[in-house]
């Protein structure tokens, strides 16, 4: 198979998956956003308070980061210095790509594995949310999906950085 086949495979199979991610993170951030503006005004107009905002909000704050992780990724969006790496030649920023890339996936798979592990460990545990008592483990495991999802993703943008360098 080609780069570019494999290239086309991952675009039309792989990347939607963060794209839904990321948009299901966005409707989280829409609803922080109106719980906290009917949080301010409940409280500026009728001196009352929407019990558990700051729990809600920092359970849809994890949905938001983890689940826009992957493809802030797959858009490269994600923060590169390239200062020095920018004087060097072409091939040697291809290899360095491949380095970045495939180190950046074994990082990843072991916060992944840590992530589900930890999660597991919480279902047991019974940990709950102070004000609400809103089991934490389901949103463990929404750290551990979002780390999932990036280690492929980085699986497969250091494969296609791999075989371009193999090519060149």
């Amino acid at each position: 198979m080609s780069i570019e086949g494999l290239d086309r495979l991952v675009q039309k199979f792989l990347y939607p998956i963060p794209k839904v991610m990321s948009r299901i993170g966005s409707f989280f951030l829409f609803l922080m956003m109106f719980l906290t503006i009917a949080d301010v005004f409940l409280r500026k107009v009728f001196s009352k308070s929407i019990l558990g905002t700051v729990e809600i909000t920092e359970f849809m704050m994890v949905i938001l980061v983890f689940f826009g992780l992957a493809q802030a990724e797959v858009v490269n969006d994600n923060v590169r210095v390239d200062i020095l790496t920018n004087r060097f030649s072409d091939r040697s920023r291809q290899i360095i790509e491949v380095l970045s890339q495939f180190c950046c996936f074994i990082l990843f798979v072991l916060m992944t594995w840590y992530a589900f592990d930890y999660a597991v460990g919480k279902i047991g545990s019974g940990e709950v949310s102070q004000d609400l008592w809103i089991p934490m483990y389901p949103f463990v495991f929404v750290v551990a999906l979002g780390f999932a999802v990036l280690t492929i993703v980085l699986f497969f943008k250091s494969i296609l950085a791999l075989l371009k360098v193999i090519a060149s």
